[in-house]
């Protein structure tokens, strides 16, 4: 070997070494080496009272019915916006199922989207879908090739937009980044009641989700293709 390859070699196990190191001191240190003791991302959520969790029962369950109802429908518009329903419901459900209200105002938030969800099952019930033709905030889902989990997206869209496609309309996406206390019932909350960072003229954002926090790379970059 020469001397120049054993420098370079040298210098390639120095690097290996102080990457690894330095890897270990990484999130939150060697508390993350064990299993007993490493921090819970995301952390628990608050308890939820009984009450609540009954009201949330039965609200999870009513829409679910009418979720079944609109399987059976042999109405084509059922079945393709079936999505822009079930996100109410995956949400709520995720949330009380796996301790995910993270603040006490998170089981009113929850309580409002059971609400917003039968509310566009009626609708769709009666063969209608006025929230395809809103402008501003409006939240939508898809059932994603991955998984087949239905994921949600929060969409902005200009007052200038025309169903008619009268108008070209630039489509931006903006990725919300890390969030630990994110879920998928303060995100809908979230696109339902702000704009977000920006709003340009004449422009759609999109928000996708990214299945809470991967860096929209991967299966969260496949969402933002299928969204």
């Amino acid at each position: 070997m020469t001397d120049g390859n054993r420098t370079w070699c040298a210098f390639l196990v120095g690097a290996f070494v102080l990457a690894f190191a330095s890897g270990t001191s990484w999130a939150d240190g060697s508390a993350d080496n064990t299993a007993d003791s490493v921090r819970r991302i995301p952390k628990i959520g608050v308890e939820v009272s009984d009450a609540d969790r009954a009201e949330l029962t039965a609200g999870l369950a009513a829409l679910h019915t009418s979720i079944e109802q609109l399987r059976q429908s042999k109405s084509p518009l059922a079945t393709e916006l079936l999505p822009d329903v079930l996100i109410f419901h995956r949400a709520v459900d995720q949330a009380l199922r796996y301790r995910e209200f993270f603040e006490p105002k998170e089981v009113t938030i929850g309580k409002a989207l059971l609400k917003a969800g039968q509310e566009r099952a009626d609708q769709l019930l009666a063969g209608d879908a006025p929230w395809t033709k809103q402008t501003g905030r409006v939240v939508r889902g898809y059932i994603s090739k991955i998984d087949r989990t239905v994921q949600p997206i929060g969409l902005l869209i200009p007052a200038s937009y025309k169903l008619d496609g009268g108008q070209k309309h630039r489509l931006d996406f903006w990725f919300h980044g890390r969030g630990e206390n994110l879920s998928e019932v303060n995100f809908l909350n979230d696109r339902s009641m702000n704009d977000g960072q920006i709003a340009p003229a004449d422009t759609i954002v999109l928000h996708p989700y990214g299945r809470y926090c991967n860096a929209n790379k991967l299966a969260g970059e496949i969402d933002s293709f299928e969204a």
